[in-house]
């Protein structure tokens, strides 16, 4: 495994390379500079997730100030690029919070990914971005068939993956279903980091 993601990240690296070299060597048309941005932006974060997950290298992600709504406008514009669909990041203030932003991003792309497959080119994603006093939420809403009913994919492991990562920052996940159909997915995250729990007594190393 160490050597399959050491060789994933100089790929990685060798293409984010190459997306640089042509932002800067070519006059773009229309909304491709933009786009290559956000590519160029992917990759960075796919690399420092390759990064943390290397057995034996630092394993815990970087804590830095995230600003929800700006890394929610990336996601939404990725979103409607890949799938077609109206995904909208809902007016509102810009949310700050002390966080791994390499977590939060494969948190927030599953959540918004999931919730614009199951709305189909035809539907609608509502992303809304608000804070209370120790959390920030983030709500994706779609006008899909409903959680588990739409078409086949893999939301049942991301949806898994969002909430082992969400559990290990003090973070939690919500899903219910609007009175209007649809799925109602809410992200609550802290402001400020909160410690691991400490394990349980007696789980410990015994002493000789």
């Amino acid at each position: 495994m160490r050597g399959l993601l050491h060789d994933l990240g100089h790929q990685m690296t060798t293409l984010s390379y190459l997306v640089e070299a042509v932002r800067g060597d070519m006059e773009l048309p229309g909304d491709a500079g933009s786009r290559l941005e956000l590519l160029s932006l992917e990759m960075s974060r796919l690399l420092d997730i390759i990064a943390q997950e290397i057995p034996g290298g630092a394993g815990v992600p970087a804590v830095a100030d995230v600003g929800l709504r700006s890394l929610a406008g990336q996601v939404t514009q990725l979103a409607r690029i890949a799938h077609e669909t109206a995904v909208i990041l809902e007016p509102g203030p810009e949310v700050t919070v002390e966080a791994s932003p390499a977590l939060l991003w494969r948190v927030l792309t599953n959540v918004v990914d999931n919730a614009a497959r199951a709305a189909g080119p035809d539907g609608r994603v509502g992303v809304t971005v608000s804070a209370g006093d120790d959390r920030a939420v983030l709500d994706v809403i779609d006008d899909g068939p409903g959680f588990g009913q739409g078409p086949p994919g893999a939301a049942s492991l991301g949806l898994g993956v969002v909430t082992t990562l969400l559990e290990s920052c003090g973070g939690a996940l919500e899903i219910s279903a609007p009175e209007s159909g649809g799925a109602h997915v809410r992200i609550a995250v802290p402001v400020r980091p909160v410690p691991a729990p400490a394990a349980p007594a007696g789980t410990g190393r015994v002493a000789p």
